[in-house]
């Protein structure tokens, strides 16, 4: 059988030349599709920066208020709007990509702001007038505001904004992150965010600090079948000796210095299966994860709430003392969905917080805290539950699950004086149930 004779083209075999016209082709669509999803990318971190901006003018706006305000009922409503625009300007910071500048310091800012107005205003609901200190605070932190929202306002009105990544110098005008947060107003209050809780000492861990060797001791306990190998070590509150395996797929593991004890280690799971479980394998994997940390001496767990990731379920589990969930005590547990085994466990609330706790008898009974749920939501459990305000803080609540239609909330009702200390809505999502 005789092959077919080549076409030749101005010197080249015309297959060829249709090959360098499909590359072509090919080059050029990829070439717009980057260009497209680079100017998708510029005009969505220029809708983000402009959005900070504005959002930064209405919160020095709403400082402003504060001062001026002289009854409850208005100082409640401006510490509202500054408590809004304030998550409104972190979610905008949000999107700006990370190539942008270290935004970990303005972030920080809005974040205090926003929940120290919270603070001032669960102040003022319950009947008690601001002090200096606090009117003082305002002050700074509306003129700090101030400048702020001139910058940013002045870069938008000017066109220096640029949508493309920038230094960190430019965005924090040559200061490092440090020299600039450390201009912010220092804000003392009792709220999740305060400096008081940052400054907090590590109050669940004891024994005497260990080394390296030692370290590695521990972790070969938890992993005797894994060639672990020292990474370094990790400085911070909580300090660790961190190793990782490769053998037999990624391992982490990370061992306090302090008593020597499992911090927090991570493997590969084998699937990627990200799909809400059915009732039954969300059974099973509770079974596995709460099985998991019985063995390993975490005493009585409660489950709390689960996500969804490739291959992975994560379970939180809260402490029990006495019957109180101990809420600041918190295990995240990653079980292996296909495997069935425990390939993960984040324990670092747990050795942050973890005490005996002298827990108050409740002023209140069960029946009164129903009592003081809203008459729209039916109450489907009631728990004792010790909440953490601050790492420095914790209010010993009822903890009321409930339901209005097809939407869950949790109510805790303070047990000692009824106040509604926090009110979450249960989001039921693909990626698990969250609480906002």
């Amino acid at each position: 059988m005789r092959l077919p004779k080549k076409i030749w083209l101005f010197g080249l075999p015309a297959v060829l030349l249709i090959g360098f016209a499909v590359l072509g082709v090919s080059f050029l669509k990829q070439r717009e599709t980057i260009v497209q999803q680079q100017r998708m990318i510029e005009a969505q971190t220029e809708s983000a920066y402009r959005a900070l901006s504005d959002d930064l003018y209405d919160l020095n706006v709403a400082l402003s208020k504060t001062e001026a305000a002289s009854t409850p009922a208005r100082l409640s409503k401006s510490f509202a709007e500054v408590r809004r625009l304030s998550s409104g300007a972190v979610r905008a910071l949000s999107l700006l990509p990370a190539s942008y500048g270290d935004h970990s310091g303005l972030m920080q800012f809005l974040t205090r702001t926003g929940d120290y107005a919270e603070t001032l205003m669960d102040r003022v609901l319950n009947g008690q007038m601001l002090t200096g200190e606090q009117i003082d605070s305002l002050s700074d932190l509306r003129a700090c505001c101030s400048d702020l929202s001139e910058r940013y306002d002045g870069s938008v009105q000017d066109g220096a904004f640029s949508a493309l990544p920038q230094d960190d110098g430019s965005f924090y005008g040559g200061e490092t992150n440090e020299e600039n947060l450390a201009q912010y107003p220092s804000l003392l209050y009792d709220g999740p965010f305060s400096e008081s809780s940052e400054q907090a000492e590590p109050q669940g861990l004891s024994g005497e600090r260990i080394d390296e060797t030692e370290a590695l001791r521990v972790a070969r306990e938890w992993f005797p079948d894994r060639a672990l190998h020292f990474d370094g070590r990790t400085e911070g509150t909580i300090a660790t000796y961190d190793f990782s395996a490769n053998d037999g797929g990624e391992l982490c593991v990370s061992i306090t210095e302090q008593g020597g004890t499992l911090y927090y280690f991570m493997a590969e799971p084998s699937g990627t299966n990200d799909a809400p479980p059915s009732d039954d394998e969300s059974a099973r994997m509770h079974g596995i994860a709460g099985a998991y940390l019985t063995a390993h001496g975490f005493g009585t767990m409660e489950p709390s709430y689960a996500q969804y990731y490739a291959g992975t379920v994560v379970l939180n589990y809260a402490a029990i003392q006495d019957g109180v969930i101990l809420y600041a005590d918190l295990v995240k547990v990653y079980v292996d969905r296909d495997a069935q085994t425990v390939i993960g466990l984040d324990a670092s609330n747990y050795r942050f917080h973890h005490r005996p706790r002298e827990l108050n008898t409740p002023t209140l009974s069960e029946q009164d805290a129903r009592d003081r749920i809203s008459d729209a939501l039916s109450i489907e459990q009631v728990s004792l539950a010790l909440i953490p305000k601050c790492n420095t803080r914790e209010v010993l609540c009822y903890e009321c699950k409930c339901k209005r239609d097809e939407t869950f909330f949790i109510v805790y009702i303070n047990a000692q004086n009824g106040a509604e200390e926090e009110i979450f809505e249960v989001v039921n999502s693909d990626e698990g149930d969250l609480v906002v």
